[in-house]
């Protein structure tokens, strides 16, 4: 399903059932307190990166809840991925196309119910669809993110506001909230990737390499750095080290954007499109062995970051502050204009800039020749 589509039928119809759905609800009787919980779910539908950035929180609930069950509730496109996360099981919903989510949601939500969750945690910002989602498993607790614009607030059993700090910390704070220690907040952990789902053609790759993401994903294309000064910046960085290939990716859908990036780059012989040729697995691995990833505001900039790879990413539209890549050894280059960040939470990450996207133009190739300069000096130590 189109994001933008599920973002529009999420705020008419998603907020009329839960208006419709609080009228019905009341908060439990007794709040268990997270020592006891045995069976925890923990929500996020859309987002790899936004799943990698869960870890931290993942980590705080094994520390806090020894004995509990550990649930990852995804969609099913990204399924692959909640595997890799410190959890026990993952509940998946096709919701591919309205049509799937439809035809998959009796069974999707008959598993979750007869797993019986003692506390649901939903990670989304302000979906209508994931409150219903927490509302629906029957879970007694029901933790989430709300404002008072919103109606999913009263399917919610506790809630936070979206305040300006990192996302990892944002979601920690929904444990916070029962009075959990949260602070400091767990590193990432490297995704648990099946090494054996990778071809052999990969592990023979030529070394070193630099891994080139010019997307930025279907919610909020304008993310991405102009095609025409990628371009630029490989044709910089082949002149300056002429021993270092160049894995360029993106996703199947992404293909095409990716060949009119590279442009007459294309047959370099170190200079490697593997858009669209990659699974989960092989991206993990790939990124893994790098020396580094230039990247947009991405998903992939926060897998490689769980995977130890140093980064430099190109903020715009986002902010840092709020989607760094976490760790050591990572460039952020951000302008922070006025306007910025003008995609937030708050709008679903909607607005229509009226400016032509200032504050990636403002990025020049000669920064970010100088940022993965020193970056490939980190990558290679």
């Amino acid at each position: 399903m189109d994001l933008r589509q599920f973002y529009r039928l999420d705020q008419t119809f998603g907020g009329w059932l839960c208006r419709a759905a609080g009228m019905v609800t009341s908060r439990p009787a007794r709040v268990l307190p997270p020592s006891e919980w045995r069976k925890v779910a923990v929500a996020k539908y859309v987002g790899i990166g936004s799943l990698v950035l869960s870890v931290p929180l993942l980590q705080l609930l094994r520390r806090y809840c020894p004995q509990a069950e550990l649930a990852m509730v995804t969609a099913q496109s990204l399924a692959d991925w909640a595997r890799m996360l410190p959890v026990d099981r993952v509940f998946a919903w096709d919701i591919g196309s309205l049509s799937s989510a439809l035809r998959s949601f009796p069974r999707f939500l008959h598993s979750l119910r007869s797993w019986r969750p003692d506390a649901f945690l939903d990670l989304e910002f302000f979906s209508n669809t994931s409150a219903l989602m927490a509302w629906l498993s029957r879970a007694p607790i029901r933790v989430g993110f709300h404002h008072a614009q919103s109606p999913r607030g009263r399917l919610l059993t506790h809630y936070l506001p979206v305040t300006p700090r990192h996302t990892s910390e944002l979601f920690a704070g929904l444990l916070w909230s029962f009075g959990v220690a949260v602070e400091p907040l767990p590193s990432l952990l490297p995704l648990r990737y099946e090494p054996q789902r990778v071809r052999s053609e990969l592990r023979s790759f030529p070394h070193p390499y630099i891994v080139v993401n010019p997307n930025a994903g279907e919610l909020a294309l304008q993310r991405r750095w102009m095609p025409e000064r990628f371009r630029s910046l490989l044709e910089r960085l082949l002149t300056l080290f002429p021993s270092m290939h160049f894995i360029v990716i993106g996703s199947a859908r992404e293909r095409p954007y990716v060949a009119s990036v590279l442009g007459d780059l294309s047959p370099h012989p170190r200079v490697h499109n593997l858009a669209g040729q990659l699974n989960a697995d092989e991206l993990c691995f790939v990124l893994e062995r790098a020396v580094a990833l230039i990247t947009n505001d991405s998903g992939p900039m926060h897998v490689a970051a769980a995977m130890g790879t140093p980064c430099v990413a190109l903020f715009g539209p986002e902010t840092p502050a709020h989607y760094a890549p976490l760790g050591e050894r990572h460039r952020c280059l951000y302008k922070n204009l006025p306007c910025s960040p003008c995609l937030t939470p708050f709008d679903g990450k909607q607005f229509p800039c009226p400016f032509e996207v200032a504050c990636l133009r403002a990025i020049s190739v000669e920064e970010v020749v100088e940022a993965v300069t020193q970056v490939i000096r980190w990558g290679l130590r």
